[in-house]
């Protein structure tokens, strides 16, 4: 499902660096995995996180909630190896690896697409695509998505087009944001990240982008407050 939008998205004036992008990812990974996590509610605070990132467990939450955490943290440490290994791809099965890490035990299923319908908290307009039309729907738009030389632009496209299409019974959003930092930390401009004191303002964007497909005011919020860029 393709979408519309008139924003032009500009590349910064900045020399790209995946290296240093990637140090800057590295260093800064409990803040994008606690921001992450906030984004689908959950209750543990940075300093729980970033305990448990350190490999220490804490007690008084859900097995679910910290299981949640942990996956996040996974998923971006198999992201940056591939990049820094040269193996990242924007590929279906590049999808399916990152859906692995970040949706185990927690989707109905994992590492492939849905094989049902599923509905979207906040809105009662917006339909997904029907599940038997997802493998086309990867394989004809993908390229549509990404016929852009703008690395911004394209991340911003793949992150949006990933959570519009609804690929797998949970954990959308969070796969488009990780393959969108492969996009951008490979590009050597930096991170992809909503903060969670945005996470309101994006979630009404987000509905409002669902319900008409057009998403100049999302690319706006997503250009503006949600690249971070390496500093030269």
């Amino acid at each position: 499902m393709i979408f519309n939008y008139n924003y032009k998205v500009e590349l910064p004036k900045i020399i790209p660096d995946k290296r240093r992008a990637l140090f800057h990812a590295k260093r800064m990974l409990p803040d994008y995995v606690f921001d992450t996590s906030k984004l689908e509610n959950n209750p543990l605070t940075f300093p729980e996180v970033k305990t448990l990132m350190d490999g220490i467990t804490i007690g008084g939450h859900k097995i679910s909630d910290v299981q949640q955490v942990l996956n996040i943290k996974d998923s971006w440490l198999m992201l940056l190896s591939s990049i820094g290994d040269g193996t990242f791809s924007i590929s279906k099965n590049m999808f399916h690896s990152i859906h692995t890490k970040i949706a185990r035990d927690e989707a109905l299923q994992w590492g492939e697409f849905r094989t049902g319908s599923v509905s979207i908290t906040g809105t009662e307009i917006y339909q997904a695509p029907p599940w038997q039309e997802l493998d086309a729907i990867f394989d004809r738009e993908i390229e549509i998505i990404l016929d852009c030389r703008n690395a911004i632009e394209q991340a911003i496209r793949l992150f949006l087009w990933g959570a519009l299409n609804q690929f797998y019974w949970d954990g959308n959003k969070r796969t488009a944001r990780l393959m969108a930092n492969g996009i951008t930390i490979s590009a050597g401009y930096g991170v992809f990240n909503i903060k969670a004191k945005d996470i309101q303002e994006f979630n009404t964007l987000r509905i409002g982008f669902y319900e008409t497909k057009q998403a100049d005011e999302i690319v706006v919020f997503l250009a503006e407050k949600c690249i971070y860029y390496i500093e030269n």
